[in-house]
């Protein structure tokens, strides 16, 4: 056993250790496309990935073996250089579910991210890879030229009207965050946003009421 495996086999260990079956079972009634769920919680997660050593290779090796926990960890431990911007494109097409998508978008700084990347990224054909560009433009919002925040605004609203909770819930964390950063945008944004209101699509309504929310009680 290489030290990578041995790596693999201690994470393994410590996901057992921290195993939920009522949680793991629930997930997979709910259709989880997850070839194996511990129902270890975020925040334990979290706590495993603070005892291990950033390596990319394990984190690749974490990512590849299609089970939620060993997923979610895997861009936790991969080292701040490594996480290149074809990698995480990699993963964004590869996530299997939400939460895998939206613990992705948190590992990673976006204090290098490219406006323009993830303008690019917003405008693809695959639905997680465009989330992931609103995720992360949220995340980036202090470092965005007022140009680059606009334009991925009119993208996020453009986006929220697909038929696709994933792409809902990345295009509401931006807005709130564009909100959030400046109150007073918000008679534009709700302009912006009453087609949506009207939309034959549930999860586009929703983001609408959720945004509504956001303007009126955030």
């Amino acid at each position: 056993m290489n030290n990578s495996q041995e790596k693999i086999a201690n994470i393994k260990n410590l996901l057992r250790q921290r195993m939920n079956g009522i949680a793991a079972k629930a997930m997979k009634d709910n259709g989880a496309a997850y070839r194996l769920a511990y129902g270890v919680p975020i925040h334990e997660l979290r706590e495993i990935a603070a005892t291990q050593e950033k390596d990319a290779e394990v984190a690749e090796m974490l990512w590849q073996s299609e089970v939620r926990e060993e997923m979610m960890l895997a861009p936790m431990i991969i080292p701040e250089e490594d996480m290149t911007d074809e990698r995480i494109k990699k993963f964004a097409t590869e996530s299997p579910s939400l939460e895998v998508l939206m613990e992705l978008s948190r590992s990673i700084n976006t204090e290098k991210t490219s406006d323009k990347t993830l303008l690019l990224w917003a405008d693809e054909g695959d639905e997680n890879v465009a989330a992931i560009s609103l995720m992360l433009g949220a995340k980036r919002m202090p470092k965005m030229t007022d140009d680059d925040k606009k334009a991925m605004l009119d993208k996020s609203i453009s986006m929220g009207e697909r038929p696709s909770y994933t792409i809902a819930k990345a295009a509401a964390e931006y807005i709130k965050s564009y909100l959030n950063e400046d109150r007073e945008r918000a008679a534009d944004v709700e302009m912006k946003i009453s087609k949506l209101s009207t939309s034959s699509n549930k999860t586009s309504r929703l983001l609408y009421e959720e945004i509504m929310t956001e303007i009126k009680y955030g």
